[in-house]
C-alpha cells in the first residue's frame, strides 16, 4: 500500500497534506492541519478515510451523469476523480455515448469556461 503521508486532500475547505497516519484494530485515522479564520492552528487527529472522501463530495462541483454546456453539443461529466499530488478535482468529459474527443479537464478550469459560456 502507498503510504498517504503527503498526500494533498481537501479538509475544512482547505486543500492540506497528510501529516500522519495512525493504524489501529479499526482501522486508519489521519493527522491534518488546517488554518482557521483568524489565522490560527487547528488540528485533527482522529480524521477517518469517510470524512475525507465526503470532504471531497462537498468540495466537487459535478457529480458524474451531469450535463455540461461547454459547446453547442451536450456534453457530460463521465467521471470524477482526486489527485492526491495535484490537490485537485479532475472531470472526464464526453458525449452521451462517449464517442468522439475525451477531454480530461481540472475543476478550476471548468468553472471558469462555464462561468464563460454563461456569460455569453
Amino acid at each position: 500500500m502507498v503510504d498517504p503521508v503527503g498526500a494533498k486532500v481537501v479538509w475544512r475547505g482547505q486543500v492540506v497534506p497528510i501529516l500522519n497516519r495512525y493504524v489501529d484494530k479499526e482501522g486508519a485515522q489521519y493527522q491534518i492541519h488546517t488554518k482557521a479564520r483568524d489565522g490560527a492552528l487547528v488540528q485533527d487527529v482522529h480524521v477517518t478515510l469517510g470524512q475525507l472522501l465526503g470532504a471531497l463530495n462537498d468540495h466537487a462541483t459535478h457529480c458524474v451523469g451531469d450535463k455540461v454546456e461547454l459547446t453547442r453539443f451536450d456534453l457530460y461529466i463521465k467521471a470524477r476523480w482526486w489527485s492526491f499530488t495535484r490537490g485537485e478535482v479532475f472531470y472526464r468529459i464526453n458525449d452521451k455515448v462517449d464517442s468522439g474527443r475525451i477531454r480530461v479537464i481540472p475543476q478550476t478550469e471548468l468553472v471558469q469556461r462555464l462561468a464563460a459560456v454563461a456569460a455569453g
